[in-house]
């Protein structure tokens, strides 16, 4: 069978607007309150999986780790790409960050302080890149104990 000019073009439009039909009910699913984030979040994300905190005490005796994965929004109008390029350094200030202050919530080795890590990690990661404001968010997606019990 061969198809005509007009004819492959029709076929590809449709295939096209078939494919993006899911994506569209998915971002108004994520918009209305569903899972997920936004498109225009994603878009100005940097994604940092598996990052690791220990945990210590007054006394700097480590007590736990608390695995994570967050999600660090770019500044409007800030260059995402070129922090994505930067991400190895953006991990290495959160890490020597991390063994600097123990982000646990206090007395409770098994959670994290979730506004002293932002806070923390967003001075590092903007440090790093040498701008104030180029990371303004920080989101956890995932966390995780070593320990199960106290």
């Amino acid at each position: 069978m061969r198809l005509s000019r007009r004819d492959l073009l029709s076929a590809v439009s449709v295939a096209a607007m078939l494919a993006v039909l899911p994506v569209a009910e998915a971002q108004d699913h994520a918009q209305e309150g569903g899972e997920g984030p936004a498109e225009a979040e994603v878009a100005r994300s940097i994604e940092l999986g598996g990052l690791v905190f220990p945990i210590f005490d007054e006394h700097l005796k480590l007590r736990n780790y608390l695995f994570a994965s967050a999600r660090m929004l770019a500044g409007p109008g800030k260059d995402v790409w070129k922090y994505r390029e930067q991400q190895h350094f953006i991990r290495d200030a959160i890490v020597r960050a991390s063994h600097k202050v123990s982000f646990n919530v206090a007395g409770d080795y098994k959670k994290l302080d979730e506004k002293l890590a932002v806070a923390e990690c967003l001075k590092a990661a903007n440090a790093a890149l040498g701008e104030k404001d180029a990371l303004v968010t920080m989101t956890f997606t995932q966390i995780a104990s070593q320990l199960t019990r106290a």
